[in-house]
């Protein structure tokens, strides 16, 4: 059943896919999808009616997820004393800096929006980009040194390769992936050596 499509039976519109067989001059045969199992018949009509839309959920980064969850309980005086606190920072009023949070309601369009959005329908955190770090040795060709995560810390290893070739298969281990914040907390050096992983 590629489509929606509902049929009419005695001037009643019944919302129950079918799915047309064949059209005739005084019907169209149709198979009717019901509860319990598929069956065929003629009606005088099928109508076609859109797929109702179906909220979906906001897709956001994970500070503005993070944001949400300290301040759905009271997300209206949230929203409020943000944009009052931002506003004066923009304007020159108060010193200090913006956070990501206040830069992403400024900057980004439809922030109440989307914040609104997260609450009527849920929402998922953006997947962060990961990397692979591979430092560079010349001097051994049998060794690979990468970054890699252990109980939440950045450290840097090494394999060595009996066969004298390295093998790209340490790429694919979820600890020697990461996001571009966790290298540059310790690593700012080595950012240079990632590659996105595919």
């Amino acid at each position: 059943m590629k489509q929606n499509d509902f049929y009419e039976v005695n001037g009643c519109t019944e919302f129950i896919p079918v799915t047309i067989n064949e059209r005739y001059n005084d019907g169209v045969d149709v198979t009717i999808h019901g509860p319990i199992r598929p069956f065929r018949t003629t009606v005088e009509q099928v109508y076609q009616f859109q797929k109702p839309h179906e909220p979906q959920k906001v897709v956001v980064p994970k500070f503005v997820a993070e944001w949400y969850e300290r301040n759905k309980d009271d997300l209206n005086t949230a929203i409020y004393s943000t944009i009052t606190e931002t506003y004066r920072k923009v304007n020159g009023e108060n010193d200090d800096l913006l956070d990501t949070f206040e830069g992403w309601l400024v900057y980004e369009d439809n922030s109440i929006l989307i914040l609104v959005q997260m609450r009527l329908f849920g929402y998922e955190v953006e997947s962060e980009q990961l990397f692979t770090v591979r430092i560079p040795d010349p001097n051994r060709p049998d060794t690979v040194t990468f970054l890699y995560k252990e109980n939440g810390k950045v450290f840097i290893g090494s394999d060595i390769f009996l066969d004298e070739v390295p093998n790209y298969k340490w790429k694919k281990e979820p600890e020697n992936q990461l996001t571009e914040s966790e290298i540059k907390q310790d690593f700012d050096w080595a950012w240079q050596f990632a590659k996105e992983v595919e």
